[in-house]
């Protein structure tokens, strides 16, 4: 993601991946994360642990983030719901570049 290394916090232990085996973590980093598009958009920081692993995708958003920002997921409409100052925001997926993550 082109972060500075210095920017990284301290953390301990390892974490388990999908394959259940232990992942060094480099460090945790707290970034802002904007969802949604003006004016249904809302801004939080959220704390990432990052970890050095091939993968598709350059983060991975679990219930933590789901709990920050009050949203509801839909996987298998690929969208996520959100409260805003001005009514309801969401996050649409794209099916088709899902599918070519999964393929990498």
């Amino acid at each position: 993601m082109g972060l500075a290394r210095e920017k990284l916090q301290p953390a301990a232990g390892p974490l388990y991946g999908f394959d259940n085996l232990p992942v060094g973590v480099e460090g945790t980093i707290t970034l802002p994360v904007t969802m949604g598009e003006f004016p249904r958009q809302v801004t939080h920081s959220v704390q990432f642990i990052m970890v050095k692993s091939e993968s598709a995708y350059n983060a991975i958003f679990g219930r933590p983030l789901q709990s920050i920002f009050k949203a509801i997921a839909s996987v298998p409409h690929l969208k996520m719901k959100f409260p805003t100052p001005a009514e309801i925001g969401e996050v649409r997926g794209n099916q088709h570049e899902a599918q070519s993550c999964y393929l990498r």
